[in-house]
């Protein structure tokens, strides 16, 4: 079975924040227990050290949690002088309140609305990696070319981590793949009531939406099951990434992390 170029609720505009926001809380909570992009900071890592570049500026930042999270990762390997921007297309209270919460100097969020698809060449005051986590799958492959070619105009290096392609799914008849989205959504339902406690900072809201009128679970269910039918394999994106407009002045790499997939770029001096 093909990649899916199908719909997620949390992409559509009417589906109310507060279920939206619930469902991006219980997926930081879920990625967080488990490190879901520890494999991939390794990666990121070599980039900061090939580059000397230690700012990073992220792209579809939601509510924050896979950006936070490899910046951790990246302190534990004993990375000196990190910083890092968040920013969305539709910048995110609950983001915002966290990075204020966190009171790190070295975390920022950028209040302006950032498009990925147009984002500004670079930040004002000097380069950057711009990463992304956990979104690249959203997008149809002309707009991940679009992008990447975005970036490869400034010049700047990228880092983009996300959930990978399930070879099993890649495997699976297209006549069976109703059936396992259906048996998936259930067991996502199931854990997204186990996890919902463990979300931080607790919200009254998201456990109203969660046990009393179950729409948080029912979103992480539906977007869950279709990110695994969206997501690249890493030689699929890889190969977008080498048809980008000057992609030849880059050296890419991407690989498999665990059910992660992390793509890194820098440019050739």
């Amino acid at each position: 079975m093909k990649r899916v170029q199908a719909f997620e609720l949390e992409d559509l505009p009417w589906v109310p924040a507060a279920i939206k926001d619930g469902g991006r809380d219980l997926l930081d909570a879920m990625f967080s227990r488990v490190r879901f992009y520890r494999g991939c900071a390794p990666s990121i890592a070599a980039l900061v050290k090939a580059t000397g570049v230690t700012r990073l500026v992220d792209l579809c930042s939601g509510s924050g949690g896979g950006a936070l999270a490899m910046l951790a990762e990246l302190d534990a390997l004993g990375l000196d002088g990190l910083s890092l921007q968040l920013s969305d297309r539709f910048p995110n209270a609950a983001a915002i309140e966290r990075v204020r919460s966190l009171a790190d100097p070295r975390v920022s969020y950028r209040h302006e609305p950032i498009d990925a698809l147009d984002a500004p060449d670079a930040p004002a005051d000097g380069r950057a990696i711009r990463t992304m986590f956990g979104a690249m799958h959203h997008f149809a492959p002309e707009d991940v070319r679009r992008i990447l070619a975005r970036v490869v105009e400034s010049r700047a290096p990228v880092a983009v981590c996300d959930v990978a392609a399930s070879p099993a799914i890649r495997k699976l008849p297209l006549a069976l793949a109703p059936l396992a989205m259906a048996v998936n959504m259930a067991l996502l339902f199931v854990v997204s009531l186990l996890i919902a406690p463990l979300a931080r900072p607790p919200r009254l809201s998201r456990l109203l939406l969660c046990y009393v009128l179950p729409v948080i679970p029912a979103l992480y269910a539906w977007d869950g099951t279709i990110s695994a039918l969206r997501a690249y394999a890493p030689e699929e994106l890889l190969a977008i990434a080498r048809e980008v407009p000057g992609a030849e002045g880059y050296e890419w790499a991407c690989e498999r992390a665990g059910s992660a997939l992390v793509l890194t770029g820098r440019p050739i001096p």
